[in-house]
């Protein structure tokens, strides 16, 4: 028996439904490109960990903080799809290159910066020319707008929760043979010019050096040699029986700040500290660190750790902290930003800084296209040179003028300028809408050949 009506009433209902379907998909593709759009260029930063898929996915990013959503990827085609409102590209600063740059950038494109490592990663971003390409940033810097400078402070109780070996036991260490200060490194030949001045200080007080670098002592566990190890209890274990800590970094700039400021103060050593001059803000008390720039050379450095290391109770000063909470916690800078800190050394997706500046920067592009509505025009902020720019690489000790040309630091100056010619470039690409950036190499020989490369001027 044939059923026309039925079969009609089943095809029109199958053909609504198909229907249906589609009107829901192109919605919610639609839905899509009105939803800010985050592009992850470097994948190894790609701030979701914990979920599986295919590595160009798009995620849905839900932020706790203001409930805002948006969407993230690594997928670099989204470059090319005119039918996304708003897209910030995600650049992470040590491995970020010019000549990889995501060019052309278009109207609707932002770029944010995220770089909490050393300035010798990527001298291209100390430069003002660099960083006015981007919309916001993450550096280390306490001017930034999502400030790192803490990354290396896990908590306040990671200050006080191991007790100092006793100094009755740091002096019977030091009659035994135990050098006054240890220098741990293994990264030689740094923009800081570290080593050069640690070798004079050797002329003048004892060094334990267990690193690579000015190399005198051996561990009695040679696996200990291994720099994954160098935040190990093993470790700290060795490096608290000293009295002083060789804290120096390998680049000199304000508010990079490393483990090499906070170990010290963890295994109870006092932290003798060259690197950021604002160091002693994050201190638990100004009088627990031994700032070097105080002192005019490192033989007047040596003469005053001659003096603490022969006077227990000027010595044991700059360890009060340990023994007296309140005073680490009459640090209002350090116990606030702790305090207010949304992200957690040691989270992963949102609660690490990666994740949580991801929402941040998902937040302000919420904000901006909440004007746009409005009728705003959208806005051309771009970053300041305060939130990174670092100063020339420069000798520890002694005038450059005065160096082989072949010592290291030559290098790293040269590094530093060389890196503005390609921050000049990049942004005369940017500006021209060039499509390939590896045409960088183009602009900068056209500066040589017009006379306007940074290093033919003799005055740098």
């Amino acid at each position: 028996m044939n059923f026309p009506g039925l079969t009609c009433f089943i095809l029109l209902t199958l053909l609504f439904a198909y229907l249906c379907a589609a009107c829901w998909s192109t919605q919610s593709f639609n839905n899509k490109k009105l939803t800010p759009t985050i592009l992850w260029w470097q994948e190894n930063l790609f701030p979701h960990v914990t979920q599986q898929g295919n590595e160009n996915d798009l995620y849905e990013v839900s932020c706790r903080r203001s409930g805002v959503k948006c969407f993230a990827t690594q997928d670099r085609n989204v470059l090319k799809d005119d039918s996304i409102r708003l897209l910030t590209v995600m650049l992470y600063g040590t491995d970020f290159r010019a000549y990889e740059a995501p060019v052309p950038r278009k109207k609707n494109h932002l770029w944010a910066l995220l770089h909490e490592e050393s300035p010798q990663n990527n001298h291209l971003l100390c430069h003002a020319e660099a960083l006015s390409l981007f919309n916001y940033s993450a550096t280390f810097k306490r001017e930034s707008d999502f400030p790192l400078t803490t990354q290396h402070f896990p908590s306040l109780k990671y200050y006080m929760e191991r007790k100092p070996v006793p100094l009755k036991e740091k002096n019977k260490f030091r009659k035994e043979g135990l050098a006054m200060a240890v220098y741990l490194q293994s990264n030689c030949d740094v923009p800081s010019d570290r080593d050069r001045y640690i070798y004079q200080l050797m002329a003048n007080i004892s060094v334990d050096s267990y690193g690579g670098c000015l190399h005198n002592k051996d561990f009695d566990d040679l696996t200990l040699m291994d720099t994954s190890k160098f935040e190990s209890n093993a470790i700290y274990d060795i490096l608290a029986k000293y009295k002083f800590h060789l804290a120096f970094e390998n680049a000199i700039c304000d508010d990079y700040i490393t483990e090499k400021f906070s170990r010290p103060f963890h295994v109870g050593s006092v932290p003798v500290y060259r690197g950021s001059a604002s160091a002693r803000d994050w201190a638990p008390h100004p009088g627990s660190v031994i700032m070097v720039d105080d002192f005019e050379s490192p033989a007047s450095l040596a003469e005053y750790l001659n003096y603490l290391d022969k006077n227990d109770d000027a010595y044991l000063k700059y360890l009060e902290y340990k023994n007296d909470n309140s005073i680490l916690k009459s640090n209002n800078l350090l116990l606030k930003t702790l305090s207010n800190r949304t992200w957690s050394v040691n989270g992963v997706d949102e609660n690490s800084f990666v994740g949580d500046y991801e929402c941040y920067v998902c937040e302000q592009m919420h904000e901006i296209l909440k004007k746009l509505e409005e009728g705003t025009a959208m806005s051309s902020r771009t970053v300041p040179p305060e939130h990174l720019k670092c100063p020339i690489p420069e000798p520890s000790v002694g005038s450059i003028d005065d160096i082989p040309p072949n010592d290291h630091i030559h290098r790293w100056v040269e590094d530093y300028w060389q890196s503005l010619d390609q921050a000049i470039g990049l942004q005369e690409m940017v500006r021209d809408q060039v499509t390939n950036a590896e045409s960088l190499w183009d602009y900068i020989e056209k500066r040589y050949s017009a006379g306007k490369g940074v290093l033919q001027h003799t005055e740098l």
